[in-house]
């Protein structure tokens, strides 16, 4: 099933609700859990046959292509007729359906199939799932609800010489801006459904990660009345033990991971599957009479579990009451400040936070709205409504109230208040733009925090003034800061919010073309997103390695990070994600030679419906398409295509992709033959470059100059041109551009029968000729020309390796064919 489908379905519904089954006949389908049912009993399918019957009837507004369902289940287009036939026979047996009457599912002649069944959505409440009431021992654990939640070188005088050199559109950020336990989005990356990973078999990424109490959800043992108090007390223990010193796993990293319907050991096994912790805490609550009773158990690799247990007239009391007597188990002692007075107030913070966690915004809402004018007014409760407008993308509003917050709370009344709504309002104002009035408040809240033991709130404000500085290009400043909320998140034991900030590093590091610095990071991120269940970060991070992979010219490597993210595609709920996931698909099966796969990807990308990618997302693919065309011998269509792209990339973020798009163009019409119309193009795309100080967009503008020189006799310039390419490429120190520059010159120079100067040329690309077909292709040209015989064929055997779909040069395509003479031209 393509990445499309769920999200396609998921889209016509509000955040929390989420329809992830669909019924016809006898039949439920459930796609997230993967699972077919007929009359009540589970069906057993084969990948493949539950993927076409999930993409069917999630397209059943449509009839649906063959090469289209063969892409979208298999990945690949040479899947033959027989095996589709053989899917599609087994996935109507599998629904009740036949050839013959087709109820379900139509074959279109000639074209392919549509789901045609009548077909329900049942709609699921993720916010409010169904709660066991077992007995006080735990046989079964209640939890979190589930949560809705980046060329061809036309040598002038030689053939075209396929390569690929592609970009995303600026590498796609993994890091959030973290908002005070909220987690605001830095490119729409929501949170998708908590799911355990399939193996519990992790690695973990270090000692670092086992200083931190984990505390579960609780079991509420009453009737479905009260089931806020499953998150709502989880969060206030963790919240009192933190404020007391000690380090506990944030709530909202626990929910990701523990299911709802997990019993206590499924919960546990789950929980450690993605967190080294230090211990756990195992609370539970129920009513008798007129009194709670809440108890707690501690597993901390003591001799034992040790529990505790209180009572009181509330809820929150007797938590209240548990926490101390933990306390006291931990060796530290009760802080009566940490305790609300007003059990009202409590309650209301705990059922808003409570709501929070299971991502249910207008629940949280609602309770501060219809709680009683005294409690609205407090601060700790518009404290919460800010986070809320924060989560929702209400910059202005958030920013207004934090204000007033500001006033009527100083620092000199409660110091870490203070600091943690200067924290939000940094977040506020750098969504806004407003970048140095940020940098002030994160300046005050980190000055507030650093003497006191705050080190969650502290790592959230370094991170934010980090970002704050790559902004304004203080990258050193930057660094340092990340440095020092690293130190801070890990104090604070938060293995979810390390593996964000390594995101936020690695975007960073890419965007100076450092990816060899960058991979580990992504890689470490990419690890625990998935040990979490954050598949639209997890993917992300997929992506920005494919990136990372290609810029170092390791395309088996980026194919086998775009593959680990193949099977997760379905579950891709962000579409910003999804298209830069099939984008970064592409380059990598474009990059291996695999052509006609990455054409299909392209296709499916720019012509997505529901949703369509965005303005740049759509102009890069088109972009790549144009790349593409040229490999193949299509100018034309890469003309148009490039000009698409060009006119469309005009934002300060996509001046990279923007000058690709330019060389492209000017490659294209000198293809054309249209020597004069491409000196036009190069002219004004040189005066561009030097107008937006972009590196990579003046070098590209300086290749696609050395080029138009070569292609117009004017050899002196294009020494000269390709020199200062060649240099600019080689102060970036990224294999895929220095290689690319490098091939364009030589290939030209061997063209010219300029051999000697060739071989300093072809030096330098050497090293990459095992694993880049360019880089390849032009070494055996150059050992052609040096009519060494034993080489060439070496460097052959390379080129044919690599080559895929691509064209070897006729001259080249026999190694048995007698090389040239020293000095003559290809």
């Amino acid at each position: 099933m393509t990445a499309s489908g769920d999200a396609r379905v998921a889209g016509r519904y509000p955040r929390c609700m989420v329809p992830s089954r669909f019924r016809f006949g006898d039949c439920t389908l459930d796609i997230p859990a993967r699972e077919l049912r007929r009359a009540g009993a589970r069906v057993d399918l084969p990948p493949t046959v539950f993927d076409c019957i999930a993409y069917l009837v999630a397209h059943r507004d449509r009839a649906v292509g063959r090469d289209e369902l063969i892409a979208a289940v298999w990945g690949k287009t040479e899947v033959s007729d027989t095996m589709l036939g053989k899917a599609i026979l087994a996935a109507r047996r599998a629904v009740g359906d036949t050839a013959e009457a087709q109820v379900l599912l139509r074959t279109v002649p000639r074209f392919g199939y549509h789901w045609v069944g009548d077909t329900r959505i049942q709609e699921i409440e993720r916010s409010e799932p169904a709660q066991d009431t077992t007995d006080e021992a735990g046989a079964h654990r209640s939890s979190a609800a589930d949560v809705a939640e980046p060329p061809p070188i036309a040598a002038p005088s030689a053939p075209q010489m396929p390569t690929s050199r592609w970009r995303t559109l600026s590498q796609l950020a993994i890091g959030l801006l973290i908002v005070a336990g909220v987690g605001a989005v830095v490119v729409s990356l929501r949170s998708t459904p908590p799911r355990p990973p399939a193996s519990s078999t992790t690695t973990h990424d270090g000692p670092e990660q086992a200083t931190a109490l984990a505390v579960l959800p609780v079991d509420v043992l009453t009737d479905g009345s009260d089931d806020w108090l499953r998150l709502g007390l989880m969060d206030l223990i963790a919240t009192r033990l933190r404020d007391a010193g000690i380090a506990v796993v944030r709530s909202d990293s626990v929910v990701r991971v523990v299911d709802a319907r997990m019993t206590t050991t499924q919960a546990m096994a789950a929980l450690h599957a993605a967190i080294d912790t230090r211990g756990v805490i195992l609370p539970a609550v129920r009513k008798s009479g007129n009194e709670w009773i809440v108890r707690a158990e501690l597993i901390d690799g003591s001799a034992s579990p040790r529990s505790v247990q209180a009572h009181a007239s509330d809820a929150i009391s007797a938590t209240d009451q548990v926490v101390g007597q933990l306390l006291g188990l931990l060796g530290k002692t009760s802080a009566a400040a940490t305790m609300h007075a007003d059990p009202g107030l409590a309650e209301l913070l705990q059922r808003t936070d409570a709501a929070r966690l299971a991502e249910n915004l207008d629940l949280a809402r609602a309770l501060i709205a219809q709680a009683a004018p005294a409690l609205q007014a407090m601060p700790e409760v518009r404290e919460r409504g800010v986070r809320i407008a924060l989560r929702s993308g209400e910059f202005d509003k958030a920013r207004v109230e934090l204000e007033v917050l500001l006033r009527e709370v100083p620092a000199e009344a409660d110091a870490v208040m203070h600091a943690r709504f200067l924290e939000d309002l940094c977040s506020a104002d750098m969504r806004l733009g407003r970048l140095e009035d940020a940098l002030r408040a994160c300046d005050t809240s980190i000055a507030l925090l650093e003497p006191r033991n705050e080190p969650l709130p502290l790592g959230r404000a370094y991170n934010d003034r980090a970002l704050l500085h790559e902004r304004m290009n203080r990258h050193d400043a930057a660094m340092a800061d990340f440095a020092r909320s690293r130190i801070a998140i890990t104090l604070a034991g938060d293995p979810l919010l390390l593996a964000q900030l390594d995101g936020n590093v690695s975007i960073i590091e890419m965007g100076h073309g450092r990816p060899s610095e960058a991979l580990p990071t992504l890689e470490r991120a990419g690890h625990t997103f998935r040990r979490f269940g954050m598949v639209n970060e997890f993917v992300t991070a997929l992506v920005n390695q494919v990136e990372a992979h290609l810029m170092l010219l390791q395309p088996l490597d980026a194919l086998k990070a775009s593959d680990a993210g193949w099977a997760e595609r379905s579950r891709v709920t962000d579409p910003q994600v999804r298209h830069a996931f099939e984008a970064g698909r592409a380059q990598a099966l474009a990059a291996n030679g695999r052509l006609e796969e990455a054409r299909v990807v392209l296709d499916q990308l720019i012509h997505a419906a529901d949703p369509p990618p965005d303005t740049a997302q759509l102009a890069i693919a088109r972009s790549n398409e144009a790349e593409l065309d040229l490999v193949t011998g299509a100018p034309e269509s890469a003309r148009v295509l490039a000009r698409q792209a060009l006119e469309a990339l005009a934002t300060p973020q996509t001046m990279r992709e923007r000058a690709r798009a330019w060389l492209l163009l000017t490659r294209a019409i000198r293809q054309l033959g249209q020597t004069s119309d491409a000196a036009d193009e190069t002219a004004a795309f040189a005066t561009w470059a030097q107008s937006v100080d972009v590196p990579l967009a003046t070098l590209d503008a300086s290749l696609a100059n050395a080029e138009q020189c070569a292609v117009e006799e004017r050899h002196a310039d294009a020494v000269a041109a390709y020199e200062r390419a060649m240099q600019a490429a080689d102060q970036r120190g990224l294999p895929d551009r220095s290689s690319e520059t490098a091939v364009s010159y030589a290939t030209w120079l061997l063209a010219r029968g300029d051999v000697s100067q060739a071989a300093d040329v072809v030096g330098k690309v050497a090293r990459y000729a095992d694993r880049d077909f360019s880089s390849a292709l032009v070494e055996a040209r150059l050992y052609r020309a040096l009519v060494r015989q034993d080489a060439f064929a070496g460097a052959m055997t390379r080129v044919r390796r690599l080559a895929g779909e691509r064209r070897i040069p006729d001259e080249l395509a026999s190694a048995g064919a007698a090389p040239l003479a020293l000095g003559t031209t290809d």
